[in-house]
């Protein structure tokens, strides 16, 4: 196989993730994969990384049982949704303070506020349709990650992602951490934290999320300290949210209580109007992209990385991008050119759906001669 026709079949998978690739690519492909060949350089030191020494990989049915059974019980003691709710949660960001209300008296029956410096909403999902005071327009990055730290901060871990275990601490707390990463027919080693793993900490003692990253360079970090509890529930008092080892988000979670009885016409979608099904905004993105510099040699690669995250709009606008964390910041101004290139990719959001937004996270791996 030529280095040209090599080039060519990574162009190809620039967005390869966890997706099924056919079982037909041969071992030798494999062996060129620079995302599985390549000795990643150390991701950024940070606060708030726990994984500082080996995580293991997880190498057979009870090691793999334990990560998700880790992960799975830490979802469900901090899922408001499981029962009638209203959480109340305040704010703060380079922008001013932001206001958020999320309630819900039952099954198939949401409602979501938002009252902000530049930016207010009035969402309500009712039996899978969503309706909305405002069009479905760009959502607000600091919003929409304050969102995802609430409800969406769990990675896929199906049977292709691979698991990988680590002893951390966290401001003196002893963690748990997992490791998941969805790259094609990787054979996970002993190491520090990958480029493209997701991390999630949680406390084996209480079973309670303490810290995620969704890639390297941003971490949302969670305080127990005067929870919040309904029923069996457990929210986090405060949280904060940091990039590139600067706090950008500190939110505080104001009350956790069950709806308001009287409230009920809150929940009727008179004076709304109709967007589609599904919510607005969804979990975020983690998308992998590769570029040679120069001619590539495949026996012996070495690589760069660089994290940038930014913003999808509904009609598929990139916006707000920054470079996250970079091993070699010569590279920056590379990646986020290449990322900017993105926002021509349309969404496809069909007839009847609700135009969605989303964060992003390009991990940029540059191969290098």
């Amino acid at each position: 196989m030529s280095c040209e026709r090599i080039r060519i079949y990574f162009c190809c998978c620039l967005f390869a993730t966890s997706l099924a690739w056919p079982s037909a690519i041969s071992a030798q492909t494999k062996m060129l994969n620079p995302w599985v060949t390549i000795a990643q350089p150390a991701v950024p030191a940070d606060p708030l990384e726990a994984v500082t020494g080996n995580a293991e990989p997880v190498v057979d049915v009870a090691q793999r049982a334990a990560a998700v059974k880790l992960l799975n019980n830490a979802q469900f003691l901090s899922n408001v949704r499981r029962s009638a709710y209203d959480l109340k949660t305040r704010f703060t960001s380079a922008e001013g303070t932001w206001q958020m209300e999320d309630s819900s008296p039952g099954r198939n029956v949401y409602r979501w506020t938002v009252q902000g410096p530049s930016y207010s909403a009035v969402n309500l999902s009712l039996d899978q349709v969503v309706y909305s005071n405002q069009p479905a327009t760009a959502i607000p990055l600091r919003l929409a990650q304050v969102h995802s730290a609430l409800f969406a901060h769990y990675p896929s871990y199906g049977p292709r992602a691979t698991l990988r275990m680590a002893s951390g601490n966290l401001n003196g707390t002893a963690v748990t951490c997992v490791l998941v990463s969805h790259v094609f027919q990787a054979q996970p080693a002993a190491g520090p934290r990958r480029w493209e793993e997701y991390e999630s900490c949680v406390d084996p003692q209480t079973g309670l999320l303490m810290s995620y990253s969704p890639a390297p360079g941003l971490y949302v970090a969670y305080d127990y300290a005067n929870a919040q509890h309904l029923g069996g529930i457990t929210v986090p008092a405060k949280f904060s949210i940091s990039e590139a080892g600067r706090t950008v988000v500190e939110a505080e979670v104001l009350s956790l209580t069950a709806p308001a009885k009287e409230d009920e016409s809150a929940y009727s979608p008179a004076g709304l109007n109709a967007l589609g099904v599904g919510f607005p905004l969804i979990p975020p993105w983690h998308i992998k992209q590769m570029s040679f510099l120069g001619k590539p040699n495949l026996n012996s690669p070495s690589g760069q990385f660089v994290v940038v995250r930014g913003m999808v709009s509904a009609a598929g606008t990139w916006t707000e991008a920054e470079v996250l964390a970079s091993s070699n910041p010569s590279l920056n101004q590379k990646a986020l050119e290449r990322v900017a290139k993105w926002h021509q990719m349309p969404q496809d959001e069909q007839n009847g759906a609700t135009p969605q937004s989303h964060e992003a996270f390009f991990i940029m791996l540059f191969v290098e001669n």
